[in-house]
């Protein structure tokens, strides 16, 4: 069971850390910037962790959305969705793997931001917000994004690890498998 106080608070920080630190770590390219998103890697790290789908995708919908008020245009909301969704998607994933494995939480982490990121580029294309070429070179920043946030995601489970049970509350009477 997820503890929400403190997973809040950790929302609140990745938030923070994302807009404040993170942008020093983007690098240029002749498309634009592409930098991690740190909310995914936590996503993948809660996802992997928690005891029920519906606490991975509240999870997900919860850092998807703190998402959504740190941007704004035209796909307000779709984050919270998207986010949710792929995070049901890792949920339902790990029952198959071991998921400490540093390789595992890279290939759900570039599963993940490429599901998100890619639906939220096609999603700006259909809705006429975004130009085909301007869609093609968003795709691609996608990617990279993926990329990026895939490489520091077993890092940021590294980091996390030791909140693990700050966070997510074991039921009593019932151990870890």
């Amino acid at each position: 069971m997820i503890r929400w106080i403190y997973f809040l608070i950790l929302v609140l920080l990745a938030v923070v850390v994302q807009t404040s630190v993170v942008p020093v770590v983007w690098f240029r390219t002749p498309l634009g910037y592409v930098g991690p998103e740190l909310l995914a890697a936590v996503a993948v790290f809660v996802a992997l962790h928690v005891r029920s789908r519906v606490e991975a995708a509240l999870a997900g919908w919860t850092l998807g959305f703190a998402i959504d008020l740190t941007l704004s245009g035209p796909g307000m909301g779709l984050a919270s969705l998207l986010y949710m969704a792929a995070s049901v998607g890792v949920y339902q994933l790990r029952e198959a793997v071991f998921h400490e494995r540093a390789s595992l939480q890279f290939i759900l982490s570039l599963l993940f931001c490429l599901f998100v990121y890619e639906l939220w580029t096609l999603w700006g294309l259909l809705s006429g917000h975004l130009s085909r070429p301007v869609a093609g070179g968003q795709a691609v920043l996608a990617a990279g994004l993926a990329v990026y946030t895939a490489v520091l995601t077993p890092l940021v489970c590294r980091v996390l690890k030791p909140f693990q049970k700050l966070l997510i509350a074991t039921p009593p009477g019932r151990g870890r498998r």
